[in-house]
């Protein structure tokens, strides 16, 4: 289907795009802006900042398969010349491999053949954990993502057509240099989690009745019984 954007029509092309541009992380991205008018403590902008990033993934996972023909289609035109440059400028400081940018999202951690992040946003000062989080809110991947939607509902002509698909890898270039810049920070979602007071009691109490042999273990093939599930 990708090969077949530059020929799409307006109608082809908003309707493939609604996947990508109607994803939660512009719904969190507003909450983060909202968060950070209201000059909300850090507990607050980090669990909005986990919604944030679950959100990228998910855009950046329905951006990987497309990514290569998308690439090809903007290095194959004279008239994507301000973007061929942006993304010039993105490869020549990449320091991840396809491979290594996957797994990161899969697992919260690089490849081992790739370089480690400098940078751990749970480790950040306030000051500076406020700075990055403006910094993402104000990335220029909103507001050509903006422009992208106002387009979709445009009447519809070729020109709107073509102006769409203009927007749109304006929109992509500005994904892949926030895929690069984020090359530089390790974040955990999960990083500093605590067990509520009563769930952490409960499971030392189980762990001490199953240790004094006052409680047997079930085994994986019951409990999978129970929840009816496969084994």
């Amino acid at each position: 289907m990708t090969n077949n954007i530059i020929n799409m029509t307006q109608t082809q092309f908003s309707t493939w795009l609604v996947p990508i541009v109607d994803r939660p992380l512009f719904a969190s991205r507003e909450r983060l802006v909202a968060l950070l008018a209201e000059n909300a403590d850090r507990a607050a902008l980090e669990a909005e900042l986990q919604e944030f990033y679950e959100g990228y993934c998910g855009l950046a996972f329905e951006l990987e398969e497309p990514e290569e023909s998308l690439l090809s289609i903007l290095q194959a035109s004279d008239t994507f010349a301000p973007l061929q440059k942006r993304i010039a400028a993105v490869e020549a400081v990449r320091k991840t491999s396809p491979a290594g940018r996957i797994a990161r999202r899969m697992s919260d951690r690089p490849l081992i053949t790739d370089p480690q992040p400098e940078i751990k946003v749970s480790a950040l000062p306030d000051d500076e954990f406020r700075v990055l989080m403006e910094t993402l809110v104000n990335w220029e991947l909103f507001a050509a993502r903006a422009q992208v939607v106002k387009l979709q509902e445009m009447v519809l002509s070729v020109e709107g057509a073509e102006q769409l698909k203009f927007a749109f890898f304006e929109f992509f270039v500005c994904y892949l240099e926030l895929e690069q810049f984020l090359e530089d920070y390790y974040y955990n979602p999960d990083e500093g989690l605590e067990l509520r007071p009563e769930v952490a009691e409960r499971l030392e109490r189980s762990v001490a009745e199953y240790e004094s042999g006052k409680v047997k273990a079930i085994p994986i093939e019951e409990v999978a019984k129970e929840l009816g599930l496969k084994w």
